[in-house]
């Protein structure tokens, strides 16, 4: 019996040993095999790539950026979170609430999960502040600002209030803030806007002049309407010595009316102009309507507008009207220090920086596959260059600048189609009812909408000297 056990408990003992080894003998389990896909993940992780883009929103509750890319104006979205690297145009880290619509940045993504890795204000775009003197001829594209011409394309974003609107909406007057690569704008903010200011009983004043404000002076028409930056104005209507002033303030947007009949008066009014000419050491000569007058006292003038020449040596001249229309008024001058005159040199609007060749989608990194899939994601890149019908030189097909302001009108109409039943006002007259035509008049002038119910458009508009008629349709008023 004894054997027996000794046999048995041998015989189970090799029975485990064998199915002991067996066990050693399995397959790896599925956790090694893993390696290679986690792999994977970080290599298309790691992928990113580069965007010149305009900033049109941002949601600061989802962390979410639309951004806009420069070279083809296509839209997208990219998320950020805490580890993406927010920085200004000279580097230096800063908060994406400092970000506002209108920016120019470079963008640096990770293209399979649309994070932001950083974004940075661009230091190779220009930023023109205030512009207030400019015109727009969508037709070639074309913003001028005095002899500079910057171009304009329909990738050009602008923003009013943080929201993003048409070229169309900037109304003559409005502040703007330009953004871009010379010499194409890439987004345009309106900073403050215009309202209107309708003029009724100025019957009594035709021949005459409004003055609102110290810059906008125009001759007096019947059912006149202005367009005016907002903001409160003591409005000046004169004529032959008769006239007054009204306090008026403008809403953006808004239409102010303003009776002037009661100041026709009958006896011929006096005011006195008083003159601070700075620098106190120059030593200017002072005309009036073409006659020198001693600066130093008071002068007494009939209500009415003047010509006013101030000339000193070293000094830039000023010529400009002004008008009196009160007993008492001040004028203070400010004289430059003249410029010495040198070759022209291009485009007064420069970068703030040295440029360099921006990267376009597409062109952010070595890797093929990140370039195909950036491709994908923030389009095509199109090209950014002006049809041929558009000039960068000037607001004329012979590269001459057109002058502004009223010059020798031609034989050519102008022939207003839409919107119908809009009241239109040329340089703040009153022409007709749409459709309508008149008279052109060669250079840049305002071309004023008016219809009741319905928001007030102004636009400006170049035109040549030429014989040949010329037809405008403008989009539809909307309505209050």
């Amino acid at each position: 019996m004894l054997k027996k056990a000794l046999v048995f408990m041998i015989v189970l003992s090799a029975c485990a040993f064998v199915l002991s080894g067996c066990g050693k003998k399995e397959p790896a389990p599925a956790p090694a095999a893993a390696a290679p896909v986690a792999e994977d993940l970080a290599e298309r992780d790691s992928l990113t790539a580069r965007d010149t883009a305009v900033l049109i929103s941002w949601n600061q509750a989802e962390r979410k950026i639309r951004l806009q890319t420069a070279a083809n104006g296509k839209s997208y979205e990219a998320f950020y979170d805490e580890l993406t690297e927010f920085s200004d145009r000279y580097g230096k880290a800063t908060v994406p609430e400092l970000f506002e619509p209108g920016m120019i940045t470079e963008v640096l993504l990770s293209v399979h999960s649309k994070t932001l890795v950083s974004l940075r204000q661009s230091p190779d775009s220009f930023i023109l502040r205030d512009v207030q003197k400019y015109s727009i001829n969508k037709n070639r594209g074309i913003f001028r600002m005095g002899d500079d011409n910057l171009r304009i394309t329909e990738k050009t974003a602008v923003f009013k209030n943080g929201a993003k609107i048409r070229l169309d909406d900037i109304n003559e007057g409005d502040s703007l803030t330009l953004r871009g690569m010379e010499p194409d704008i890439y987004s345009i903010v309106i900073d403050s806007g215009n309202g209107h200011l309708r003029l009724t009983g100025t019957e009594y004043f035709l021949g005459g002049w409004v003055q609102v404000g110290k810059n906008l002076i125009r001759p007096v028409t019947e059912d006149m309407i202005l367009d005016v930056p907002e903001g409160e104005y003591d409005v000046v209507i004169t004529y032959h010595g008769r006239g007054g002033s009204m306090h008026v303030n403008i809403e953006r947007g808004k239409e102010a009316l303003l009776d002037v009949s009661g100041l026709k008066g009958e006896l011929v009014k006096y005011g006195r102009l008083a003159f601070t000419i700075l620098p106190t050491e120059a030593k200017p000569t002072v005309r009036i309507d073409g006659e020198v007058i001693d600066h130093l006292i008071p002068i007494e003038l009939e209500y009415g507008v003047y010509r006013l020449e101030v000339e000193a040596e070293g000094y830039e001249p000023v010529r400009e009207r002004i008008g009196v229309g009160q007993e008492m008024a001040s004028i203070e001058i400010e004289l430059q220090v003249a410029k010495e005159k040198a070759p022209a040199s291009g485009n007064a609007a420069k970068s703030t920086s040295s440029s360099k060749k921006t990267s376009l989608p597409g062109e952010a990194g070595p890797e093929e596959k990140a370039v195909e899939a950036l491709k994908d994601y923030f389009g095509r890149s199109t090209s950014s260059s002006a049809p041929a019908s558009q000039s960068s030189s000037a607001g004329t097909e012979t590269g001459k600048p057109a002058e502004s302001g009223v010059l020798p009108s031609s034989s050519g109409l102008l022939y207003i189609d839409a919107p119908e039943g809009a009241e239109v006002y040329f340089d703040g007259s009153y022409k007709g009812i749409v459709p309508c035509s008149f008279k052109k008049s060669m250079g840049t002038h305002v071309i004023t909408l008016r219809k009741d119910g319905y928001h007030t458009k102004t636009y400006t508009l170049t035109l040549d000297n030429t014989t040949e008629n010329e037809t405008y349709s403008f989009t539809d008023l909307m309505e209050e």
